[in-house]
Order: C-alpha cells, then sequence, then structure tokens
C-alpha cells in the first residue's frame, strides 16, 4: 500500500469515528455521562395549583429515592419545574424554556388538558418522548406517535364506565350533563351520550359552564326542572364543589358523578356535607394511613418528613408518573436515547405499582397506559371504592 492509501485509510478512518452510529454515538440532548435531565409544566400559582403543588412534591420525592437507590444505569435525574399557572400562553413559554435552555431529555408529567395539548407538538417536533401527562384526554396516545406516551385512563372511558354501571346497579334513568365548555368537558359529555345510547336513552337535560365559572345557578335550576335523577358533571373541583352546594341550596338532591378530574380528598374537604353521596371514576385508591398497606404507610412517612405535611393523591400521581418513565430509562439500558426509551417504556406489561393503581402496559402501536377505572364515592367525608377495576 502507498503512502497515499495509507494516507486515505487514516482519513477516512477518523471521519467514521467521529461519524453518529460509528464509534461514538451521537449526543443526546438531555443525557450526559452522569446525568438525565427532564422537565415538567405544572401549575404552582394558578387555579388548580391544590394539584400542581403536591404533584411537584412527589415528583420531587420519586427522583430522590431514584437518586439514592443508585439512579438509572449509572446516571443520576435531574428534574426542572416550571410554573404555568393553567394558562397555555404561559405553557408555551414555560416548555420553549425547557426544551432550548434546560435542554431536557422528555417532557413529564406536564399537567392540565389544554395546556398540554399547546406544548405536546413543541415537544415532538424536538424528536423528544412527551410522557404521562396529568390528563385523561385520550389525545395525548391517540392517535399513535412513536414518542407519546399516555398513562390514565381517558375521561371518554371512565364517564362511560361509571355511568354503565350505575344505570345497571342503582336503577338511574334520567341522566343530565353539566360539563366545562372546552375539550375536557366535550369529552365527559360525548361519553355520556355513547353511554346511554348504548341503553335506548338520551339526556334528559344539557347544559354548560365557561372555564372559571363560579355562579352555577342557572344550570342547576334548569337540571332540577328537567327532572334529572343523576347528573354526570364535568368539571374539576371547585366547580364540583359549587354546583352541588348549588343544588343542596336549592332543597335538591340528585346523584351526582364526576370523572377523574374532580378524584381528589380536596374535593371531599371542601364540599363537606354538600358533597356526600358523590360519585367518581378512579384510577388510584386514596393513600388514607388508616387503610395504607405497610409500603404505602412508609411512603406517607418519608413524604412528611420531606415536605412536612401528609400526601393525597396529587402527591401519589406525581410519584408514580416519575417512577414509570424511569422504569422505561432502565430498560432502555445505558444507550438512553429517545427511541431506546420508548421501547423501554413498550416493554412494562400488567405493571401494579405500590398504591393499587390500575395494571399499566405499553406495547409497540399502543402508549396508552390503561382503560380501566373503579368506582369510588364520597362517604363521611372520606373516598370509598365502591368496586375492582371495570371498562365499559
Amino acid at each position: 500500500m502507498t503512502f497515499a492509501s495509507r494516507l486515505k485509510m487514516v482519513a477516512l478512518g477518523a471521519l467514521l469515528a467521529f461519524s453518529p452510529g460509528f464509534g461514538a454515538k451521537a449526543d443526546v440532548q438531555g443525557v450526559s455521562d452522569d446525568e438525565i435531565v427532564i422537565g415538567t409544566l405544572l401549575d404552582l400559582s394558578g387555579p388548580i395549583n391544590f394539584w400542581g403543588i403536591p404533584v411537584k412534591n412527589g415528583m420531587e420525592l420519586a427522583v430522590d429515592d431514584i437518586n439514592a437507590a443508585g439512579g438509572i444505569n449509572g446516571r443520576k435525574l435531574r428534574l426542572v419545574v416550571e410554573d404555568m399557572a393553567y394558562d397555555p400562553k404561559k405553557a408555551v413559554l414555560a416548555a420553549q424554556k425547557l426544551l432550548t435552555s434546560d435542554k431536557i431529555f422528555a417532557m413529564v408529567g406536564s399537567m392540565g388538558t389544554v395546556t398540554s395539548a399547546a406544548t405536546m407538538p413543541m415537544v415532538l417536533e424536538r424528536g423528544l418522548p412527551h410522557l404521562f401527562p396529568i390528563t385523561p384526554a385520550e389525545m395525548f396516545a391517540i392517535p399513535y406517535e412513536k414518542l407519546k406516551f399516555a398513562f390514565f385512563s381517558p375521561y371518554y372511558d371512565d364517564v362511560r364506565t361509571s355511568l354503565k354501571y350505575l344505570i345497571a346497579e342503582k336503577g338511574f334513568s334520567r341522566i343530565g350533563v353539566m360539563y366545562q365548555d372546552d375539550e375536557f368537558g366535550a369529552n365527559v359529555l360525548q361519553a355520556v351520550k355513547d353511554q346511554l345510547a348504548e341503553t335506548g336513552l338520551e339526556p334528559v337535560s344539557v347544559t354548560s359552564y365557561k372555564r372559571g365559572a363560579t355562579d352555577f345557578s342557572s344550570q342547576i335550576a334548569r337540571l332540577k326542572a328537567d327532572n334529572a335523577d343523576l347528573v354526570v358533571l364535568g368539571t374539576v373541583v371547585r366547580e364540583t364543589v359549587g354546583a352541588m352546594a348549588t343544588a343542596k341550596n336549592l332543597g335538591w338532591h340528585p346523584a351526582f358523578l364526576i370523572s377523574q378530574a374532580g378524584y381528589a380528598p380536596v374535593t371531599a374537604e371542601l364540599g363537606k356535607d354538600a358533597v356526600e353521596g358523590l360519585y367518581a371514576g378512579a384510577m388510584t385508591p386514596i393513600p388514607y394511613p388508616d387503610t395504607a398497606s405497610p409500603e404505602v404507610l412508609a411512603w406517607i412517612d418519608s413524604y412528611k418528613a420531606k415536605f412536612g405535611d401528609a400526601p393525597n393523591v396529587q402527591g401519589v400521581v406525581g410519584y408514580i408518573i416519575i417512577q414509570t418513565a424511569a422504569m422505561g430509562m432502565q430498560n432502555a439500558g445505558r444507550d438512553l436515547t429517545p427511541d431506546t426509551l420508548a421501547a423501554g417504556l413498550e416493554q412494562i406489561k400488567d405493571y401494579r405499582n405500590i398504591f393499587g393503581t390500575a395494571p399499566l402496559s405499553f406495547s409497540d402501536g399502543d402508549h396508552l397506559g390503561s382503560r380501566q377505572t373503579f368506582l369510588a364515592q364520597v362517604q363521611n367525608g372520606r373516598w370509598v371504592a365502591l368496586t375492582g377495576f371495570m371498562h365499559y
């Protein structure tokens, strides 16, 4: 071989050595030799910060536990939290910061349907994973895309499942609906219409309200006039309490059903007697200390020690979302990329966490973790499970 030929071979070898996929892999945003950076968008100062703050706490506790156990394949996990105040415009700006300044590897557990809908395209356009937004809206798993994964049974499935059970077991037949006039409320309304159609019924009364409303007197008066015996509420917490308190003040006492959006201890705490008997679909039992397993009791103690307060289901949600994302990263191995993370999450089959959440499974082609929920009811100021996991 001539000198010129040898020189060409050396040059070719040097070129290949610095090419992606040969020798050293190309850099992956948010992944270094010793750290994985993930980001989230939460409401810490807006109308649903009673969800956002404990979710943040649960997420931070999960990161602590993961790192204390050695991290993920030799890397520590770092979480960057941005407050978007449940405002889509603020969420877009905060997501831009996470993607460009903080250079996150994945968006994990962003909060809210409208805020996550505004920011998910930004994440996916960067070729980064969008994991487990805190909303049961089906759009975060369907249509299928390789890098988007959803954790929660959709509002649509949740409401249909609960409504089917209540019609069959409790004999309700005059179903009214009060829903928030947005995509979340539309999911609830469609679920009611479709489930009633299956049983040969239709809603006897339908009324809506604008997000942020505090006066529900006209809506409740209409539902009462139409003589609904079960009212399905497309509401979160404050609106649930407001609607049921208004009905009580009118001397009207139908049954009420909400989706997962209002299933939280704060609903019973704020509503007191007005929300007694309220039904809800749910994926995770409330961690009450007197009914918790030893594992959950230990987790409650750990949460109290870190934050000085008792945890609620919102804290559980934050914790299990990070733990599940970390499981996918662990399955991906040391060569962590968006594609290997997706494959690692797809290895999760029928997973049950310590809190008793519905079994989670992902596969190539199906990134929705579960369609199962159970029916719960407020009894004596606390949520009580009435059924096992079901699906309509």
